[in-house]
């Protein structure tokens, strides 16, 4: 699908409802599904992503009924009931490694597989410690075979590698009878996703206990059932707030939790350090800027937060310096080889060096340029709010956006944003 955009701004003072942390959903789901018993959860994220983690667990024996309160999770009780079919993670990175060492608690082989890039990213991480466990990691073409039973137990993990990791381990060793400990070797990036992990278990009555870099999770656990409400999307905040600063005009972003574990809350503190007037108010933040610039970011936490930022930059005055940007090579695309393609063909300086990359601003748009969404989801909407400051623009691949937020498009015509489809 091609969107072409027209120079548009956003009407004053209008607002926009985030939807619900995508994030948070896949450990929603997770947990409900392991309770014994049933839960609800208020306010799923409607996703491409989400509904793979549905999909997934549907074939391990938990049952979902969309009711209108919300969805109901027929939990299994950490009972797995295997049917024996190819289990498909669609695009989601997530699904797939939060799923993979609950798969290997069965001593039954099960099959994932996946679209996109998917099953070409980095999963090193889990065939290093099934090799050490003894345990089957197989690839095959888009396949991937796993083979348990996991035990309990010490795991090593890495920091510097993605936090699914971990969190996948969390989800399925108090499952184990063995008590378990993860050892994470320092320094320790996307600490905050495990925290958001670390928050879920709880939730559902699992006892983990972190201490330093350290992780113990007690062994035989029994999830109990939740009623939860999600709460709203903090990355995809991070985009409202980038329109709202390059057009000079206000925004009330609302369905945000002041109060937020999400790792990319940190969005609020960067944008008033470029130069953003911000002010909390019920449900949400009245946004607006007008002289913005350069500054100093690091990403080490929140690196979904890359390409809208690198879109900012863009329009700032100075330079803007980001670094430890290494994992945005290795996302749904290579984060920063396509945001460069991108923005140099719309006319931005951006420039990068291994981890580093550097935006120098304020740039002027070129206008009749066709850009591509590269099948990423964040890539589409971070050159969305770019694309209205220039005239005749295009965006081929939109389409991208249903990964997690199927609704973006129809909430930009809403804020005043003119484009045709």
């Amino acid at each position: 699908m091609d969107t072409h955009f027209h120079k548009s701004r956003p009407n004053i003072e209008a607002s926009v409802t985030l939807p619900s942390s995508k994030s948070l959903s896949h450990r929603a789901l997770i947990t409900a599904s392991l309770a014994d018993g049933d839960s609800l959860i208020h306010g799923i994220s409607e996703s491409k992503d989400t509904e793979a983690t549905m999909n997934v667990l549907s074939h391990l024996g938990v049952q979902f009924e969309r009711i209108q309160e919300g969805i109901l999770v027929h939990g299994i009780g950490g009972k797995f009931a295997y049917d024996g079919a190819v289990m498909d993670c669609n695009e989601s990175g997530s699904t797939l490694r939060f799923l993979i060492p609950l798969v290997a608690l069965l001593e039954k082989k099960a099959t994932f597989t996946g679209h996109g890039r998917l099953m070409e990213r980095p999963q090193s991480v889990y065939e290093e410690l099934f090799k050490q466990k003894d345990l089957v990691f197989e690839k095959e073409g888009s396949f991937l075979h796993v083979q348990g039973p996991l035990q309990g137990g010490e795991y090593t993990v890495n920091g510097d590698v993605s936090s699914q990791f971990i969190s996948g381990l969390l989800f399925a060793l108090p499952l184990c009878k063995e008590d378990s400990v993860i050892h994470i070797v320092p320094p320790f990036e996307s600490a905050s996703y495990v925290r958001l992990t670390l928050d879920a278990l709880q939730r559902s009555k699992i006892v983990c206990n972190m201490q330093g870099n350290d992780i113990y999770i007690k062994g035989n656990q029994v999830y109990q059932p939740i009623d939860c409400t999600v709460e709203g999307d903090d990355s995809q905040m991070a985009f409202f707030i980038e329109l709202a600063m390059v057009q000079k005009t206000t925004l009330h972003i609302l369905n945000v939790n002041h109060d937020s574990h999400q790792g990319d809350h940190v969005i609020l503190e960067i944008a008033k350090r470029m130069g953003a007037f911000i002010e909390e108010i019920d449900g949400g933040y009245r946004v607006d800027a007008n002289e913005i610039h350069g500054t100093e970011i690091d990403l080490q936490d929140c690196p979904d937060l890359g390409p809208a930022l690198f879109c900012l930059a863009t329009q700032c005055e100075g330079t803007t310096i980001f670094t430890h940007c290494e994992r945005l090579r290795i996302k749904e695309s290579d984060r920063i080889g396509v945001m460069e393609d991108e923005l140099r063909k719309l006319g931005c300086d951006i420039h990068s060096d291994g981890g580093t990359v550097v935006v120098n601003g304020p740039s002027e748009l070129k206008e009749s340029v066709v850009l591509c969404g590269h099948n990423d989801h964040r890539v589409v909407m971070c050159l969305s709010m770019l694309a209205c400051l220039s005239e005749d623009i295009t965006i081929s691949g939109s389409e991208a956006i249903n990964k997690s937020y199927p609704k973006f498009f129809e909430d930009l015509k809403r804020l005043g944003v003119s484009y045709d489809q």
